[in-house]
């Protein structure tokens, strides 16, 4: 049903409601006139009719909103929302998806290194964050359940990276929300740099190729099923272990 169709049917229905009113109304003050009359018995079925015949406009007119249009206009806000989002996303990213993953290290909480050379082979998930960052607290329990259900397969990697915080505010906050997944802090926006100019909550998926294959800003929970179907996506093919490239003889 299209605009031009509803807005007829709510003409049309506007209009019963409006006659069935005046009757309505005709027929209340008649009823009370003719009290005594053996009229008043027409009179108040006229106004019981009238009274459903609103009844039903309204009926219907709610019906054809709630099954056909708001169903619409839901998906048309979705769609407005996910080009927004779409926006905001290319506007504020230095790497966008397809592009190579730049060469950076962190130092971890827990005093180990990571390296985007060394993760070269493995599928990576890194997440930007904040610790005053409303959205970011919202996400960081998804990533931890990503975390506990991956951590044992050898070629997953994650890094949660806190922009702008410094290793005992990281430190702290995890220990505080109870969580266990890789963090590092990056004081100076140094790697966060590399991949976007603002705005967090920010993931990515790094493939084993090394190509940015996932990029979201903002939280959407919906969106983590789908960060999740391609976690297991690009883990599924990749043997346990990496193959290592085998020297030419001379």
């Amino acid at each position: 049903m299209n605009i031009s169709t509803y807005n007829s049917i709510l003409f049309a229905l506007q209009i019963g409601a409006f006659v069935a009113i005046c009757v309505m109304i005709v027929s209340f003050i008649a009823m009370i006139i003719q009290w005594e009359s053996p009229r008043r018995g027409r009179h108040i079925m006229r106004l019981l009719l009238s009274l459903a015949i609103i009844v039903g406009c309204i009926v219907v007119h709610q019906a054809i909103w709630r099954n056909l249009l708001l169903p619409r206009h839901r998906e048309q806000q979705m769609a407005e929302q996910e080009a927004e989002r779409a926006k905001q996303l290319d506007e504020s990213s230095v790497l966008k998806t397809g592009d190579e993953a730049p060469e950076f290290s962190l130092t971890l909480t827990d005093s180990k290194d990571f390296s985007m050379s060394e993760a070269r082979g493995d599928v990576v998930l890194i997440n930007f964050f904040a610790t005053w960052c409303g959205p970011c607290r919202m996400e960081l329990p998804h990533i931890q359940k990503i975390w506990e259900a991956r951590k044992d397969n050898p070629r997953f990697r994650l890094l949660v990276i806190g922009r702008e915080e410094t290793m005992e505010t990281v430190t702290l906050f995890c220990e505080d929300q109870g969580f266990t997944f890789p963090a590092a802090p990056d004081p100076d926006r140094v790697v966060f740099s590399m991949f976007a100019h603002d705005l967090i909550p920010r993931t990515l998926v790094i493939s084993p190729e090394g190509k940015i294959i996932f990029s979201q800003v903002g939280f959407y929970e919906p969106d983590v099923e789908k960060l999740e179907t391609l976690l297991d996506e690009q883990l599924t093919n990749l043997p346990e272990e990496k193959s290592t490239p085998v020297e030419e003889s001379e």
